[in-house]
């Protein structure tokens, strides 16, 4: 269903400013979900960390493109209910499932549009600018196993010896969620995977990018495109669909479709000048095309950019509506037909997300918010999925099912006043086109990233790099020459000529990065886009002093010869450094040299425990169990209380506890650990440990 100007309801300033929510505002995860139900500590935490993360995107939506285009101001009338959280109307809008670009590029295979949707296998080739007519044709993009599912709903079909379909799994969570809750906890990524999927086979390593670790946790770095969240054919041994995969299918990317869509265009662009802005349904795509986001002939993009933009033109203020995400709506099953006369709903099982679910102040919103669903017929009743009809026709792709449900997300608006219109976006002059952040790694993960080539069905391989996401790399207070790669566009540096390089600054002088080296030409779908680009990579060292400010932070890139411009937002989370109680040695950034500097460790905050059957259940601090418990060979520091603190540089072992100072001649990085059964040789070891703790660490 298509929403136009006409026929949305915005709430009245007056309304708006009579029940204004007061401040605190938090993102809520998409669907509500709470993936630690028995853990508040570690849902605090993901909490925390997720709610940042949209703050971060929305503010970089907000920004605009002030780099190297014109006509893209800030935005004036999108606003970030952290900020600013007034009494707001959901508006909900919807597009369909199945990808619209297929109809679109090969209007005479119809017949055809289901298996393409399906295996990605396509006819032909097609433009790569459908703004213009002069579009060089290349293999079907988004590239990725999955990449021409594009309309933020992917699925995996899982078929049987004679063929016959036997389940389906829809998914539209976004891979940045994913990305977070690995961050948070790996071991919990591992157990939804093997539940929501129904395959206990799946393994820690076979989700893992092999060869590179967090370097605050030394735990496992995240593979978004691991073999069960790759490609459309689900079977015991590979594939299935946890999230989204298609590189513009992330949640940053809808933020700044949503930001981007509210900047007013003139209708039609002058010559003449008009004072029209005002863009029908039947516009939306060359709307796109004038704003310069999304793609045009989604099904998604055209709808989401050009209700947002007619909000505005009434004069809304919009946002997205808490919790932002993507949802899937319920199936039509009208035109189902059974075998035995069994309402195909049966068949439909939510596997994540809800079927209704409130604002937080308990009022009901619109729609579904369905984040995966499992289409599956009971072996029990003796047939599959593919012995149902849809009209008159078997299931015999996944495709169809798709065809039968939207996709939603919902809007948020108030009354305000009509922004100024803008001519199309256009490129900046040489003298006014400035270097733009773009995204923030370890080197590690970018370089091992950047060098998989990932395979798709169109004969066009990407780097894996391009599954990444914004959300932002997190470095510890005290971190000293942590080696990073900052990936920019319209960047004049020249590799090996270091009088080119540019400077790299943060928001904070606390924050410091030096360019060691330069990567021209590198080349990956930047997340978001449908298409890999070209951009330049610096090499950098950052260090972070202990009186920065945690939070996030954001970039500046300055090339030679020009002032700093604008900074990009949120590329940098600053953390104070804290110690998880079911992780062994994490790293704290922090390096010690001999004798030439010394290091103090103090506790600050937080609570864990070694043994949730102790104590009472109560959690303690640094110092470890109150009762004392002296710990047994094969633990972190044997003889020293269990639940204390411990320190580690090279291969010397102390107790931190409440505070320690770090002992002299010690050369290397600092490395904490709760006390406890490191392999687990007589209990579950660190699995069943609950809590965490903050230190800060000085130097003299």
């Amino acid at each position: 269903m298509e929403r136009t100007a006409d026929t949305i309801a915005i709430p009245s300033k007056e309304k708006q400013s009579a029940s204004a929510i007061a401040g605190g505002f938090q993102f809520r995860t998409p669907g509500d979900i709470r993936d630690f139900p028995d853990d508040p500590n570690k849902q605090q935490m993901l909490d925390d960390r997720w709610s940042s993360n949209l703050n971060g995107f929305t503010q970089q939506g907000m920004q605009n493109n002030p780099w190297n285009s014109t006509n893209t101001p800030p935005t004036t009338n999108y606003y970030n209910p952290v900020d600013n959280n007034p009494s707001s109307g959901p508006i909900p809008i919807n597009w369909k499932a199945f990808p619209g670009r297929l109809g679109y590029n090969f209007p005479n295979a119809k017949d055809q549009w289901n298996q393409m949707a399906d295996t990605g296998s396509m006819p032909s080739q097609i433009s790569n600018n459908p703004c213009s007519t002069s579009g060089q044709s290349v293999p079907y993009f988004p590239y990725g196993p999955r990449g021409w599912q594009d309309e933020y709903c992917e699925w995996a079909v899982t078929r049987n010896a004679a063929g016959k379909i036997t389940r389906i799994d829809f998914t539209c969570e976004n891979p940045e969620y994913w990305n977070t809750l690995w961050l948070i906890d790996p071991q919990k990524v591992l157990s939804l995977y093997q539940s929501v999927l129904n395959k206990p086979q799946i393994t820690l390593a076979d989700l893992s990018v092999p060869g590179i670790v967090n370097p605050l946790t030394n735990q496992p770095v995240y593979n978004p495109l691991n073999k069960w969240n790759s490609g459309t054919v689900s079977n015991a041994n590979q594939g299935g669909a946890m999230h989204l995969t298609s590189t513009p299918n992330t949640l940053q990317t809808e933020i700044g479709l949503a930001t981007t869509s509210t900047i007013q265009r003139f209708n039609p662009p002058p010559p003449p000048n008009t004072t029209n802005t005002l863009w029908p349904s039947a516009q939306f795509n060359d709307l796109i095309c004038v704003g310069q986001f999304g793609q045009r002939y989604r099904n998604s993009d055209p709808n989401i950019g050009g209700n947002v933009n007619n909000l505005v033109t009434q004069g809304a203020m919009c946002t997205l509506a808490d919790p932002p995400g993507l949802y899937i709506q319920m199936p039509d099953f009208s035109t189902y037909k059974t075998p035995d006369g069994t309402q195909a709903s049966t068949f439909w099982t939510i596997k994540r997300g809800s079927k209704t679910l409130n604002d937080q102040s308990g009022k009901l919103l619109p729609g579904n918010f369905i984040l995966h669903a499992v289409f599956e017929v009971p072996a029990s009743l003796g047939y599959t999925v593919s012995d149902i009809q849809i009209g008159s026709n078997n299931i015999n792709w996944g495709s169809q099912v798709a065809d039968t449900f939207q996709m939603q997300i919902l809007a948020s608006a108030y009354q305000g006043k009509i922004p100024a219109g803008y001519n199309p976006v256009g490129d900046t002059t040489p003298a006014n086109t400035f270097a733009q952040p773009l995204q923030l790694f370890y080197a590690d993960y970018f370089h091992t990233l950047y060098n998989i080539s990932v395979p798709n069905p169109v004969g066009h391989p990407i780097p894996l790099l391009s599954n990444s996401t914004y959300v932002p790399v997190a470095i510890n207070l005290g971190t000293m020459a942590a080696q990073m790669v900052l990936v920019a566009a319209t960047c004049t540096a020249v590799e090996n000529q270091p009088p080119t390089y540019p400077s790299v600054t943060f928001d904070d002088p606390n924050i410091t990065a030096q360019v060691l080296s330069v990567y021209q030409n590198i080349n990956y779908a930047i997340p978001g886009n449908s298409q890999p680009s070209t951009s330049t990579a610096l090499h950098l060292l950052v260090s972070v002093g202990s009186k920065a400010k945690p939070g996030p932070h954001g970039v500046f890139v300055t090339n030679v010869n020009q002032s700093p411009n604008s900074i990009m937002p949120a590329l940098l989370l600053v953390t104070p450094v804290t110690v998880q109680a079911d992780i062994a040695w994490q790293n704290t950034g922090v390096v010690v040299n001999g004798v030439i500097n010394r290091a103090t460790i103090q506790y600050a905050s937080g609570l864990w425990t070694a043994n949730p059957k102790d104590n009472g259940g109560q959690l303690y601090d640094a110092n470890g169990n109150p009762k004392v418990i002296p710990s047994k060979p094969g633990y972190t520091m044997p003889g020293q209380n269990e639940g204390a603190l411990i320190g580690k540089v090279g291969d010397t072992i102390f107790l931190v506890g409440m505070g320690t100072t770090v002992p002299l001649g010690l050369s290397g990085e600092i490395q904490l650990c709760i006390n406890d059964d490191l392999k687990g040789q007589y209990s579950p070891g660190l699995t069943d440990n609950i809590g965490s703790i903050v230190v800060t660490i000085n130097m003299h």
